[in-house]
């Protein structure tokens, strides 16, 4: 799997979903606009999912104190930090240079 592809793709869909979301509140109030809104959240709960295993692939850390997991994220491969709530993970430098990530 490579990687600027996995993102690119992922940065395609959030625009999808986003222009998604703004067609569906310019829809008039009934039932076609409930289940729009509907069929819209399962597919970014599936999106979530999908990003989630795309991650597992590439060997990134994930947060696992929610569903669907989020990605972790770093700037020195030490101190890991969920963007959705906040948890930190930290990994002593000999983990890393023993391979424990990204060997």
């Amino acid at each position: 799997m490579d990687v600027e592809t996995i993102s690119k793709g992922i940065g395609l869909f959030t625009s999808a979903i986003s222009a998604l979301k703004q067609a569906i509140e310019l829809l008039p109030d009934s039932s076609k606009k409930t289940e729009a809104s509907a069929a819209l959240q399962r597919a970014e709960e599936q999106f979530k999912i999908a990003k989630a295993q795309a991650a597992t692939e590439l060997d990134c850390e994930l947060c696992r104190n929610h569903f669907p997991p989020e990605i972790m994220l770093s700037s020195d491969e030490v101190h890991w930090t969920c963007p959705q709530c906040g948890n930190k993970k930290d990994y002593p430098q000999a983990a890393i240079t023993k391979g424990r990530l990204f060997s």
